[in-house]
């Protein structure tokens, strides 16, 4: 099997066959149809609407009465006076949606190109009668997908691709003999643009074709065909092409969210496209070849520059290595510099309304997007997420004001396209836990450990340090007491997102206090204070947040051998419950460790077990969090079980995730859960913040991979590895140091270890080179 290809021998019957493309900002679902084609459109900043302020104004009078009753056990009544007192106002936040679709027939007027209306099923159904030797392909190393055919003696063919550098979709449409000699005049289509009753002119401008929606987010989306030969009509919505030798089509959508002025937006990168040959005649033609050429070759150069970084290879494996390439080429493809971040969906969601509005789901899903993106050596695309929370932050300063009273900054378990930081929907189980964007802002820890950017890092503390400021204020005393005596700290109110116990014979989600809250906290006010001593910020900050630290409690065990999900011993009302929100500490946080933290390890596994005898796991994001649980814990036939599992019920056709239905937090989830099943790294600091790279090789690796190797690799501590292993041990490593300071490091395989220091810029070249200390 080729790795870096995915094929069908017929079109697309489902949007969730369709194959994906995107440069981050535009994307489109190709079908795949000879000769009715649709591809269904995307542009990142297509949302419902404009933002509001939805703060609820009665959430601060009503916060003390809420925490009072929660301490006498009247959660069903805290409850009542959460959901009228603290939901947003409306409780919805924007959605992200379809731009419309692209349709192109092959057959106007039953034109010179011989299609006829004798298909044997609708337009997304089976094949046109008389068609051959079908193939559509999407080659995730180049980003370009393929549609041939013949019919009727002739043998056509049909690519296409979204340009990053150019910020459009590129579609071409060629024919020949079947024994590959040219043939003439055999292109004819009809193309429009489409969006049901949800767009609000349509029309022809500079021979291009177009639909404007003025309301909400207002856009643009225009096509413009430019040919070989033939002719070309542009009316009434239309582009018409007949007896052309060869075509492209040029699409193209702007909205108001970017410029002011989209529609001319449109046409100046449409036109710039088809100029592009004739601007440069002298140098390499002029005709819609070298058009073609050009694009295409702009476009792979720029694309490899991301998706060569990196290669796996897994003997016997073909499949996991094309899903785990998939993965990268998404992630790459949704991503990028300058644009949105991934949302539920990616970037492709064909609905006007879509499940959970395709937002930002902060309580796990947006930031599982993410997990991969340093480790994959694709650091650049967690950029729009950084972009995120900036705008976040000033709706987020209101939300904590407005609604607690408090300083600093906060969020919920959703926002939007706007940064929209108030509760959504009227939902107890997960509305109104307001940790969103302390979870979020050790994104920025994270990306700075494994970069050791300190620019990087100066320029995001402040937001490390607001979401720490918000917890300040905001939490208050719980009935546990640390080892000193003094009462520990909790958030009130709380919930374990999504989750609820048994109390009293009712079943409740508001908490004082939750284990995931604990261990986020922890976790936030550590490296908030360690960010401000790497950059010598000095306050009174420090000394709180040091306070604070000491009140947060630590991880219990329950009475039946688990980690406690909530801060009193409560029964679950849904054991096999699709979050394990009490295991963020194992990951993705790293204070549950087998090495380091071997009763709290014991009790996660215990965890993980019980949550999946009562059938646990059962969304293809849940699964996929299991695989990287199980690769934190060095269990590799654990992890290739659940990643298995994620192949055969949590996979639609065409790879997508299926949650159901299809999310994209899934596909990137595998993809961390693959790499960390191969090198796990964490970095230690002593008291004055000296690190070392504590350097795991093969940590989870299964037996049915005993072979294999991966380069471009990226560890903490700004390393890059090269990996090479047989018989399920490491046979040749390369490290790079990429940074700039000398870096202590921890080289371990299984019982093996080595003590070394890589100087900036310095490659070690191990080869069988374990004999270092080991482990008795």
């Amino acid at each position: 099997m080729v790795t870096n290809v995915i094929g069908f021998n017929a079109p697309a019957a489902q949007w969730e066959e369709a194959l994906p493309l995107g440069n981050g900002r535009l994307g489109a679902m190709v079908f795949g149809i000879p000769d009715r084609e649709r591809i269904q459109l995307n542009e990142d900043s297509i949302w419902s609407g404009i933002y509001r302020n939805r703060n609820n104004s009665a959430a601060r009078e009503a916060l003390p009465v809420i925490r009072r009753l929660l301490n006498e056990g009247r959660v069903k009544e805290a409850e009542e006076s959460c959901l009228e007192c603290f939901s947003g106002v409306p409780a919805s936040q924007r959605a992200y949606q379809t731009a419309g679709e692209l349709l192109i027939d092959f057959s106007p007027n039953n034109a010179a190109s011989g299609f006829g209306d004798s298909r044997s099923g609708t337009r997304c159904g089976p094949l046109l009668t008389g068609t051959e030797n079908y193939r559509r392909e999407l080659d995730i190393a180049q980003a370009v997908h393929t549609l041939s055919f013949e019919y009727d003696g002739t043998a056509y063919k049909r690519e296409c691709f979204i340009s990053a550098p150019a910020g459009i979709l590129v579609l071409r449409f060629s024919a020949a003999r079947p024994d590959g000699k040219p043939v003439s005049g055999k292109i004819a289509f009809r193309a429009s643009l489409n969006r049901g009753v949800f767009f609000d002119r349509q029309g022809n401008t500079e021979d291009a074709a177009f639909i404007i929606r003025d309301a909400d987010i207002p856009f643009c989306a225009m096509i413009k065909a430019v040919r070989k030969g033939g002719e070309l009509r542009s009316r009434g919505g239309f582009l018409t092409v007949e007896n052309a030798d060869e075509a492209l089509l040029l699409v193209d959508i702007r909205t108001g969210f970017r410029e002011q002025d989209y529609t001319a937006a449109c046409i100046s990168s449409l036109n710039r496209a088809a100029n592009i040959a004739a601007n440069n005649a002298a140098e390499w033609g002029s005709g819609v070849t070298e058009i073609w050429e050009r694009l295409l070759e702009e476009h792979i150069r720029e694309y490899r520059s991301w998706y060569s970084r990196m290669e796996l290879k897994l003997p016997g494996n073909a499949e996991t290595v094309r899903y785990f390439n998939f993965c990268r080429y998404l992630l790459v493809s949704s991503s990028r510099p300058g644009t949105l971040p991934a949302n539920l969906q990616g970037i492709w969601n064909h609905h006007i309304d879509p499940p959970w509005g395709s937002d930002y789901t902060i309580n796990i899903n947006t930031q599982m997007n993410y997990w991969p993106a340093c480790m994959c050596n694709l650091a650049e695309t967690e950029q729009p997420l950084f972009d995120l929370l900036e705008r976040m932050y000033p709706n987020g300063k209101n939300t904590a004001e407005i609604m607690y009273g408090c300083r600093g900054f906060t969020a919920h378990h959703n926002t939007d396209v706007w940064g929209d930081t108030a509760p959504r929907d009227y939902w107890l189980p997960g509305s109104y836990w307001a940790l969103g964007a302390a979870w979020l802002t050790l994104h920025i820890w994270e990306h700075y450990e494994h970069t050791l950017d300190r620019e990087f890092l100066a320029r995001y503390f402040y937001l490390l340090k607001e979401a720490s400021i918000f917890f300040a204020d905001f939490l208050v005393p719980g009935k546990r007491v640390n080892e000193d005596g003094e009462p520990c700290l909790a958030a009130s109110p709380s919930l374990s997102p999504e989750n609820s116990y048994l109390l009293n014979g009712d079943t409740c989600s508001l908490c004082t206090g939750c284990e995931m809250d604990n261990q986020i906290l922890r976790k936030l006010f550590l490296v908030t204070i360690r960010a401000a001593e790497i950059l010598g910020i000095t306050d009174n900050d420090a000394k709180v947040f040091h306070s604070i630290l000491t009140r947060i409690p630590a991880p219990a065990i329950h009475a039946n051998g688990t980690i406690r999900e909530w801060n009193d011993e409560y029964e679950e009302a849904e054991p096999g419950h699709r979050h394990f929100s009490h295991l963020w500490a194992l990951c993705p946080g790293d204070a549950i460790t087998v090495d380091e933290t071997p009763e709290l390890a014991a009790a996660a596994r215990k965890t993980l077990e019980r949550r999946l005898a009562h059938s646990g796991g059962h969304t293809g994001w849940s699964r996929a969090w299991l695989v990287n649980f199980m690769a934190r814990l060095g269990d590799g036939k654990a992890a290739l079980d659940n990643l298995n599992a994620l192949f055969s019920e949590f996979t639609l056709p065409n790879l997508f995730n299926n949650g159901p239905p299809f999310q994209i937090d899934g596909n990137f989830g595998a993809l961390a859960g693959i790499a960390r099943m191969l090198v796990r790294s964490r970095i230690r600091y002593s008291e004055s913040n000296t690190m070392r790279v504590l350097l795991d090789l093969l940590p989870a690796l299964p037996e049915k991979w005993p072979s294999g190797s991966v380069t471009g690799l990226r560890a903490k501590g700004n390393l890059e590895l090269d990996l090479h292993w047989q018989n399920s041990r490491p046979v040749s490593l390369v490290i790079r140091n990429n940074g700039k300071t000398a870096l202590p490091v921890l080289l371990r395989n299984g019982n093996e270890s080595r003590e070394m220091v890589l100087e900036p810029g310095e490659t070690s070249p191990l080869r069988n080179s374990y004999e270092g200390d080991r482990k008795d």
